[in-house]
């Protein structure tokens, strides 16, 4: 066992003054420390088992080896973090973010890297105004909401999809820590429109040759009378529709990263039936028609106006979600 023991320490040594030869600032120190991991395993193993610490009184405790090496690795993250963040650009700031981030882990409470992570992900984040929504030149109360939830709702929806380096606000909460965006979404209804209830009365004529008897004859051939009904369809119905319009657009340039509309439409209808007349001449459509009732409460304008919203923005979040890169 001694013997092993100690092939394998010179082993994991050879390994290790291997990669202090490397030019891999940071990274070559997390490898040493692997490497020391391993011995360190060794030593757990044989200190906890008598015969065998007997059999390797010398064995090496690596922990604090480890625990410097990791530093070393965290020190080396942190200046490239700081040469990173020096470049003051978005891309720079995330890299320096990420080597932050490594140094945090390396050597978790590193001299100040948790506030330097935060300092790097603000740089290196994409701030995106959702502006109020324009409901077709009326104000969103014109149609009954009591708040308007379509700009916080997009908000809401888009910082939960875990879009890398973007965050999305609201002019208010942009307008409230001072900062400005980098990118901007319109949203137009260029078409909102909520139908009334109509109502309209259409009479047809039935006509149906039916069998009624037989003859007396030999052989008995059969006898036909036509009947006649008449029948009256009362119809009810609104059609209403909506077309949001979505424009994502740079600040600096104005130019357009994205453009697209989404429409829905919503239509009802109620048909009741009456008939005079002899009931055999009807089809089985009338006879259906005949069972309707009228509901007395149709589709009120906010409920109306507020299904052809959601489904206007279904469409828009489904199509940003499938590949709008901001």
């Amino acid at each position: 066992l001694s013997e092993a023991y100690q092939a394998a320490r010179n082993k994991r040594q050879e390994a290790i003054d291997e990669l202090k030869q490397s030019n891999a600032p940071g990274d070559k120190y997390i490898y040493i420390a692997n490497e020391l991991t391993v011995l360190q395993q060794m030593y757990v193993a044989i200190t906890g088992l008598p015969v065998a610490k007997a059999a390797v009184p010398e064995v090496w405790d690596p922990s604090s080896s480890i625990q410097r090496a990791r530093r070393l690795a965290a020190a080396d993250y942190y200046e490239a973090g700081m040469v990173f963040l020096g470049y003051n650009t978005r891309e720079y700031a995330q890299m320096a973010f990420d080597n932050f981030e490594k140094a945090s882990k390396a050597s978790p409470g590193f001299r100040d890297v948790d506030q330097m992570l935060r300092v790097a992900a603000e740089k290196a984040t994409v701030r995106v105004l959702v502006n109020p929504v324009n409901y077709y030149r009326n104000s969103w109360n014109y149609y009954g909401f009591q708040n308007d939830f379509l700009q916080q709702q997009m908000v809401r929806d888009l910082n939960a999809r875990s879009f890398r380096n973007i965050r999305f606000y609201t002019d208010w909460e942009l307008n409230s820590r001072q900062m400005v965006p980098d990118k901007i979404v319109d949203l137009v209804f260029s078409e909102l429109f909520i139908d009334q209830v109509h109502a309209e009365t259409r009479t047809y004529q039935r006509t149906k040759r039916i069998e009624t008897g037989q003859t007396k004859s030999i052989p008995a051939k059969p006898v036909y009378t036509t009947v006649y009904a008449t029948v009256t369809i009362k119809r009810r119905y609104m059609s209403s529709y909506a077309t949001l319009e979505c424009r994502i657009y740079d600040r600096m340039n104005n130019s357009n990263i994205f453009f697209d509309r989404f429409p829905d439409r919503y239509d009802w209808k109620q048909e009741v039936a009456q008939y005079t007349g002899d009931r055999r001449a009807l089809t089985q459509e009338d006879i259906l028609l005949l069972s309707n009732r009228y509901d007395d409460y149709s589709p009120g304008r906010n409920e109306i106006a507020d299904r052809l919203v959601r489904n206007c923005y279904q469409l828009l979040l489904s199509r940003i979600q499938s590949g709008v890169s901001f």
